[in-house]
């Protein structure tokens, strides 16, 4: 049986590094993906040990970067993939799910 491998710093640079060339603050990458600003941060400065696979999941598609760029897996940089112009926001599952309460 093998043991997960914590998140380190290097992921969370390269997550850093992918949402500055993409011109998005980390705010507005924590709430495209339904994640505070505190656990977006603490994800970029490689404090999260072991992070949600859906948040990674979720951080690759909104900087349009492959699971194995962000991980280090493969010799592509998220600098060389990120596009030049930033998409409209896509809402995620989660925000697609929630509805309006219902006003007294």
């Amino acid at each position: 049986m093998t043991s997960a491998i914590p998140m380190t710093s290097a992921v969370g640079t390269r997550i850093r590094h992918a949402r500055v060339r993409y011109g998005m603050s980390q705010a507005e990458l924590a709430r495209r993906i339904g994640l505070s600003k505190t656990a977006m941060n603490d994800l970029e400065q490689g404090k999260t040990r072991d992070p949600h696979l859906s948040y990674i999941v979720a951080i690759a598609d909104e900087l349009r970067l492959s699971l194995d760029a962000l991980l280090g897996r493969t010799d592509e940089h998220p600098e060389q993939s990120a596009p030049s112009a930033k998409p409209a926001p896509q809402p995620t599952a989660h925000q697609r799910a929630r509805k309006a309460a219902p006003v007294a």
